[in-house]
């Protein structure tokens, strides 16, 4: 079977690339890390480019776009894309399940609002009232919150299942309403901000609901949203990574120590290698959870948790020796290796660390071996003759 990329997919990588390398610069990075919004005119960008809509959760076609969104993806990190991208992506493929959402799909998709994902609810409760429902509680983990014009988000709405998990439901929330206090989470990555989000009496209408209310619908459809958005994450990451790897080479081939190119001493060219092994393991990592997603393969959640494991330790720690091979320069904050630093380590904390998806491999694992016990534990028939 051949996994290599079609000639559509390289067009696709070619193109986007091209696109941030020329809209989203290191001045553009530097610049957004100042005033902390998004730029004007990016959102229009991206969604002409058709990138806002890649992925289909509604089971219409046999590929989901998750290979083109990884595609994607990846490039977010190489360039550290000043945009909530993923969760524009992930948001807007849950809103296309629900028919009565299609507006507001509609103008998120052709980039007339700015969409985000709330991906943790810490408490946040509606409860009935006199005109419909009120919602109470914090929203955690809210990219780009300020500049958002919808967030979506995961509530438990009481009484609408026997238990939290069938009360969960996807709703809409105006992140403009009075109701609702948005506060810096003063992440390190300055260049993707998150934000917690107190909703205080936020007046609930059914229209603002995904689907219907409890019946586990909400919840069900969020697990889904949070396993594709760590794949999309781990693809991030990567791209980062393999960005700070090139950029580091490159560096090793002109600066000069003791009048020597550091790039001819052996430990930086075995510390490279292992970076690029770490690089390119990654890559087939994400790349074989994005076909198993579109094929539904059984072997999906497993390769999710096997790409997001791995690139969050393994990421993480190709950008931290690029630092290192950088020397003193490294370190500073003019340097660009920091920001795709912070970026990788945000992104392999978010939607479940390396630990949190060993265990679910673990798991995995473990069930197998108990299921094999069991198997070899039954007493073998014998049959008299």
């Amino acid at each position: 079977m051949f996994f290599g990329f079609n000639d559509e997919e390289k067009m696709l990588r070619r193109s986007v690339r091209d696109m941030f390398k020329n809209k989203n610069t290191p001045e553009h990075v530097r610049a957004f890390m100042k005033e902390q919004t998004i730029p004007p005119g990016l959102h229009k960008l991206l969604a002409d480019q058709g990138l806002l809509g890649i992925i289909d959760l509604n089971g219409s076609q046999d590929r989901k776009g998750m290979v083109n969104a990884i595609l994607v993806a990846q490039e977010a990190g190489r360039f550290l894309l000043t945009y909530p991208l993923l969760e524009s992506m992930v948001g807007l493929a849950a809103l296309k399940t629900c028919s009565k959402q299609a507006e507001v799909a509609s103008e998120i998709e052709s980039g007339e609002k700015v969409l985000t994902v709330a991906w943790t609810s810490v408490d946040a409760k509606a409860r009935r009232s006199e005109n419909g429902y009120v919602i109470d509680g914090t929203l955690r983990e809210v990219p780009f919150a300020k500049d958002a014009d919808v967030i979506l988000a995961n509530v438990r709405i009481l009484g609408m299942g026997q238990t939290p998990n069938e009360e969960e439901t996807l709703v809409l929330i105006d992140p403009k309403n009075p109701n609702l206090v948005i506060r810096d989470a003063n992440s390190m990555d300055l260049t993707y901000p998150l934000y917690e989000v107190s909703l205080l009496n936020y007046p609930l209408n059914e229209s603002a609901v995904v689907n219907r209310m409890g019946m586990g619908a909400g919840h069900q459809l969020m697990e889904q949203m949070l396993k594709i958005g760590a794949l999309l994450l781990s693809a991030e990451i990567v791209g980062c990574a393999e960005r700070t790897l090139y950029d580091t080479v490159e560096y090793t081939k002109q600066r000069k120590q003791f009048g020597k190119l550091i790039g001819s001493f052996q430990a930086l060219k075995h510390m490279a290698a292992d970076m690029y092994l770490k690089v390119e393991s990654g890559k087939s990592a994400i790349e074989y959870a994005a076909w198993a997603v579109d094929t539904d393969n059984e072997d999906a959640d497993l390769a999710i948790s096997i790409a997001k494991s791995y690139t969050s330790s393994n990421g993480v720690q190709v950008c931290g020796d690029a630092i290192q091979m950088h020397g003193g320069i490294g370190y500073t904050w003019e340097n660009d290796m920091h920001l795709f630093f912070k970026r990788a380590r945000r992104s392999a904390a978010v939607l479940g660390d390396s630990y949190y998806h060993r265990e679910n491999i673990a798991k995995v694992a473990i069930d197998g071996i108990e299921g094999k016990r069991e198997v070899g534990s039954k007493k073998p028939i014998v049959v008299e003759v």
